[in-house]
């Protein structure tokens, strides 16, 4: 039994026409998809994880065509949509990977800062290749990672990217999390060579990644 991670690049238009229009808002950001699930008449329901403004996520939900039915819930400054929709064809391909093959499509799916989509799915070398053999041509595929299924590595430490762990690395020497602070974020951010605002949102990413983990 194998884990592949892959990073799936969607057409102009996004995963569907919501998610085109959430990403052109600068009042709003995606964080991941907790639940996607085709229903038995074609369409799909999802919940997904943003932030932002919750009262723009709603208006966008309500105006956008293919958005069947929405509900968005504010929890503490993080925001929960559920979407039933009417899927393209991008996002029918993320419905098929768990409806018409034999694996595990883990959950949550995440969106990198990049707009990609961050997917992990668990079954034998066959299943996953044909998987990723069945996407659109439209959809770019980057394999992230082939391996062994570990149970042992679903801690919260794998569930951070490189990336984040090189962030979260150099905020642990600089500091950033020590009483009182030793450090602010553009000193993580020199560090890293990166801008202060995309180690402020990595940063989020990760505290809410690990604060998740303990509460599954």
């Amino acid at each position: 039994m194998r884990t592949a991670t892959v990073r799936l690049s969607p057409p102009g238009t996004g995963l569907h026409p919501a998610d085109a229009e959430v990403a052109a808002r600068p009042d709003l950001g995606r964080e991941a998809i907790d639940h996607i699930t085709a229903l038995a008449d074609g369409a799909g329901v999802v919940l997904c994880r943003l932030r932002g403004d919750a009262a723009a996520l709603a208006d966008v939900l309500a105006d956008t065509e293919g958005v069947l039915d929405s509900h968005v819930t504010d929890a503490d400054g993080t925001l929960y949509a559920y979407v039933h929709f009417r899927p393209t064809e991008t996002a029918e391909a993320l419905l098929e990977l768990r409806r018409a093959h034999e694996l595990v499509v883990r959950t949550p799916i995440r969106w990198l800062a990049d707009g990609r989509l961050e997917v992990s799915a668990v079954g034998d070398d066959r299943t996953l290749q044909a998987a990723v053999a069945g996407l659109p041509d439209a959809v770019g595929v980057e394999l992230v990672e082939l391996r062994e299924y570990d149970p042992s590595t679903d801690r919260a430490e794998a569930l951070l990217t490189d990336r984040q762990l090189e962030v979260l690395d150099a905020a642990l020497d600089a500091g950033y999390y020590e009483q009182p602070r030793r450090a602010n974020q553009a000193d993580v951010a020199e560090a890293v060579g990166l801008a202060p605002a995309t180690v402020g949102e990595h940063l989020r990413r990760i505290e809410g990644t690990v604060m998740r983990s303990l509460r599954e």
